[in-house]
């Protein structure tokens, strides 16, 4: 069985996914089809259940796991998984005028930034090597990266009841709504790291105090907007084949600094779990 991902308005297959059977697993590659690159494996067992994505370059026995989400999270829906990666830490630049200009690379895990440094004068050079403790050698710089968590969360939208009485239009709203999640769409999007709440300045002493139940609400980390958005568009009456649009927020994409190659493994990793919950609710 082959996926085949390719630019909306376009037959030219970017990526593709296609399986494989080990002894113990199922395991699909997701290759991109220009360079026929192979940019991700995904692994299920045969028996059993789990979830792992793993890139040809992480080391033996890493990969990155998709779980169900608990029922006590805020993030908790029917049918959501989560998962954790590396991504870029996001930063402020500061106005600093001789601060050496930084151009951010795409990939995963993310790769350190590029600098473009003009060189300094000797006196620069000398001033700085005096500001050096002798019994200390220099650090490197390591690239900024944190660990974010993710959430996939599928959509379910109830189908509007037919306004023809005609015996078609009601078979069809009672096959569409039948469906367990009445459609495979789903959105990915990044769990932003909870702030904390600042003590209120002294000016507001005398406000009615907020209740730590209010406090904790406040401090809830909301989903961010999605970085991915998965449009469910096969016709009802299809059997065995899957169309649909798998629309990326750019600006997301590049505040995370994870290549789009990864979103697109993850996006079909978690439609096929879709697809396999509904046929098992079904059956």
């Amino acid at each position: 069985m082959r996926i085949n991902v390719s630019e909306e308005g376009s037959e030219e297959v970017i990526w593709f996914k296609e399986r494989f059977l080990s002894d113990d697993e199922i395991i699909e590659h997701v290759v991109h089809n220009p360079s026929s690159t192979l940019c991700w494996t995904i692994h299920r067992p045969k028996r059993g259940w789990y979830i792992r994505i793993r890139a040809p370059s992480f080391a033996p026995g890493v990969f990155i796991p998709l779980i169900p989400v608990p029922r006590a999270s805020l993030q908790y829906a029917d049918a959501a998984l989560s998962f954790s990666s590396r991504t870029s830490l996001p930063s402020i630049p500061e106005p600093e005028p001789d601060r050496p200009s930084i151009s951010s690379v795409h990939s995963y895990p993310p790769t350190p930034p590029a600098l473009v440094v003009q060189p300094p004068s000797p006196k620069s050079v000398q001033a700085k090597l005096e500001e050096i403790p002798k019994n200390r050698p220099p650090r490197l710089g390591q690239p900024a990266t944190q660990v974010t968590q993710f959430v996939l969360t599928p959509h379910s939208t109830q189908v509007a009841q037919p306004t023809s009485n005609s015996f078609f239009a009601r078979a069809l709203s009672v096959l569409k709504n039948n469906r367990p999640s009445h459609s495979n769409s789903f959105t990915l999007s990044r769990v932003p790291t909870a702030a904390l709440l600042s003590p209120p300045p002294s000016y507001t002493s005398n406000l009615t105090p907020v209740s730590p139940t209010e406090i904790s609400r406040l401090s809830t980390p909301r989903v961010a907007p999605p970085v991915l958005v998965f449009h469910d568009q096969t016709p009802i009456l299809t059997v065995r084949s899957l169309t649909g649009l798998i629309e990326i927020e750019r600006t997301e994409e590049q505040l995370l600094g994870v290549e789009t190659s990864f979103w697109v493994a993850v996006a079909l990793t978690y439609l096929e779990f879709l697809e396999e919950r509904e046929v098992s609710c079904s059956a």
